[in-house]
């Protein structure tokens, strides 16, 4: 009787626990997409128009500050991939070139110098899928900062879960569309 009891407090504490992780990841990947903190979202963009495209693997690994690291490599990319991901980016940069003739609230920044922020995909890896290859990973938006006003470049928007380069595209102009009011 000693012994069930023992362990009863052991297991109900660590049901508790392993539910309540469970119920929060559950909320989180209701949404399928997030922004990386309550006072920023893609609203920050509703009124910029300059938007640049950066198609690349990233091999940064860090876990303690990931957006940090996140920010850096890109600010160090070169906006004109090479390789495999010149492909990737034209199937991004299709998609969004087919929402900039619709809706003309969006045109494409020739370098960072000319952006008002940055839609970042980092291609994670390659997945073959029958006869075909479809590149599969993280979607970001980067505001870039402000010196004059002492603000600092930032992640407004990430994707929640790492997708299909065209799909995760397709989801942010969706989420673009309903912030801008548009169709």
């Amino acid at each position: 009787m000693v012994c069930v009891r023992r362990q009863i407090q052991f297991i109900l504490p660590a049901l508790l626990v392993i539910g309540m992780c469970g119920f929060a990841r559950a909320q989180d990947s209701d949404s399928g997409m997030q922004s990386t903190s309550p006072a920023t979202a893609l609203t920050e963009v509703r009124d910029k128009h300059r938007a640049l495209l950066v198609v690349f693997r990233s091999r940064v690994l860090d876990v303690s500050d990931g957006e940090r690291a996140i920010i850096e490599d890109v600010l160090k990319a070169d906006p004109h991939p090479k390789g495999r991901n010149r492909w990737v980016y034209s199937q991004i940069a299709g998609k969004l070139n087919k929402y900039i003739r619709q809706y003309r609230s969006l045109t494409a920044a020739e370098g960072l110098a000319d952006a008002e922020y940055v839609i970042y995909f980092n291609v994670v890896e390659y997945r073959k899928i029958l006869d075909g290859v479809y590149p599969y990973g993280e979607l970001f938006v980067i505001l870039k900062g402000t010196p004059e006003q002492l603000k600092p470049p930032r992640v407004v928007w990430r994707a929640n879960k790492m997708r299909f380069a065209e799909d995760a595209i397709g989801d942010l102009i969706k989420k673009l569309k309903a912030v801008r009011g548009e169709g």
